[in-house]
Order: C-alpha cells, then structure tokens, then sequence
C-alpha cells in the first residue's frame, strides 16, 4: 500500500499541506510524512486540524472496506507534520484500538 501511495508523491493536498510518502516503519506501524508549507505558523495550523483528522480516520476506517488489512494486522498509524526547514512541527500516533 505505500508503495502505491509513494507513485503519486509528492502532492500538495491543500494550499497548505503536501503529502511526500508513506512507509512502513518498524513495530507493525504504517507512517505518513508531510509537509506544511506556505504559512508562518505551520504550529498552529497543524494543532487546528489534528482534532478532525482523528475524526476522518474513525470515519474512514469504519466505511472504507480496503483499509481492513490495517484492522486485521493491528497497526499502529503516525502521522508526521514536518514545516518547511524539516522540523518535526507534531506526530500523531493512532493506535489500532482508536480506529477499529
């Protein structure tokens, strides 16, 4: 699956924020890195949109039936939000109970 997601990157997502890739990184973890770009408080602007994003993950867990491969194998998603330097901004770790 990251794979597939990385043959599009890097893709701005709105004005604000590029997704550059996705990995699967050691202890049964599935890991987006982006990018905020565009804006002289990328802090805030992350810190504003964390609360819908978990939001849209249960959403989207509970209704997208190609996502099952992550609630049968228990993994754990992160989500990182680096600023325009590469400065880690804030990660987001949603672990399997959050989501199933």
């Amino acid at each position: 699956m990251a794979a597939e997601l990385n043959e599009s990157t890097p893709v701005m997502l709105d004005q604000y924020t590029r997704f550059d890739k996705a990995s699967v990184v050691t202890g049964n973890m599935f890991q987006y890195q982006y990018t905020v770009l565009n804006t002289k408080n990328p802090d805030s602007l992350v810190d504003i949109g964390l609360q819908s994003l978990r939001e849209n993950i249960r959403n989207e867990f509970s209704t997208n039936p190609q996502l099952a491969v992550f609630k049968e194998n228990n993994v754990v998603l992160e989500y990182v939000y680096k600023d325009e330097n590469n400065r880690t901004i804030r990660t987001l770790r949603i672990d399997p109970e959050e989501y199933q």
